[in-house]
């Protein structure tokens, strides 16, 4: 055979290996994207089975066929096949990996119907496994809603007589579960309404745009000067202050009052419960104070 047949060999062979190679690695991109979206869950699924190669008998007749699907594991995708019938009593089907399997399988399983099959599967146990969680969460969560109940009723309490303050708590409260995001800005804004509240019931000016932060400051510094207001009292202040800075800067940070970038994490239900009561107490607290001073004066 002449060097141009050889070469023509070798480059139909590289050809051939090349796209062996493609087959392999788009698996492969397929496998990385089911990780992404699912691990960590434990939850697999498999693709629809497909039948092929006829089997034949010496005499050319079909005796059988073999079967293959593919499935995922949770860590990683691998096919499974069988002959059927099998020529002995053991009928089981035998777990390759993709290399393992050949490309004649890799082929067979990369067909846009199978691997919808094995998506369409993985949600179908996704919701399983959602369900089986979320009976156990509804049920744990009729306690804490006694608890969370008990709380708000307190808070609610101390709001009442002011239909202002009464209604911005409550919309805060009131998304605590359902929009902790927006809960979390309600509830910061809601800090801001009592504090210009009080600092106008003071008789202050020019507190209009000022952040949460130096709204606080002000009002406590107002506070701290004021005879009714104690040494101990004076320490709670400066805790009810890092509060204030606290939840000013979780909203900054964690709601829906400014832009996200990639590194975004969605604040939790249990934070924006924590931020609300916190909110509500210590502006409870400074209307308290505030109250005092006025009666003082």
């Amino acid at each position: 055979m002449s060097d141009d047949g050889f070469s023509e060999l070798a480059a139909r062979s590289a050809k051939v290996k090349n796209e062996n190679l493609q087959l392999l690695l788009g698996l492969r991109a397929f496998e990385r994207k089911l990780l992404d979206l699912v691990e960590g869950l434990g939850c697999g699924g498999n693709s629809e089975t497909i039948v092929f190669d006829e089997i034949l008998d010496d005499e050319d007749e079909p005796i059988g066929h073999t079967m293959c699907y593919l499935t995922f594991t949770g860590r990683e995708l691998k096919i499974c096949w069988k002959e059927a019938p099998r020529p002995s009593e053991f009928d089981y089907w035998n777990y390759c990996t993709l290399e393992e399997a050949g490309t004649d399988m890799q082929r067979r399983v990369s067909d846009h119907k199978v691997l919808n099959s094995l998506v369409a599967d993985l949600l179908v146990n996704l919701d399983r496994e959602y369900m089986k969680t979320a009976s156990v969460v509804q049920s744990l969560s009729q306690f804490v809603t006694v608890e969370k109940a008990a709380m708000d009723a307190d808070l609610d309490g101390l709001f009442q007589g002011n239909k202002m303050l009464s209604d911005s708590w409550l919309k805060a409260r009131g998304c605590v579960l359902t929009d902790p995001e927006l809960s979390i800005t309600l509830s910061c804004s809601h800090i801001e309404t009592v504090l210009k509240a009080c600092l106008k019931s003071l008789g202050e000016t020019g507190y209009q745009k000022d952040a949460i932060e130096k709204l606080g400051s002000k009002l406590l510094d107002i506070l701290k000067k004021s005879s009714v207001i104690d040494e101990a009292t004076s320490q709670m202040m400066r805790g009810v202050g890092t509060i204030f800075l606290g939840v000013g800067t979780i909203r900054n940070a964690q709601s829906v009052s400014h832009g996200k970038d990639d590194e975004y994490t969605p604040p939790t239900s249990d934070l924006a419960q924590t931020v609300n009561h916190l909110a509500g107490v210590a502006s409870v607290f400074v209307m308290k104070q505030t109250d005092l001073v006025l009666k003082g004066r």
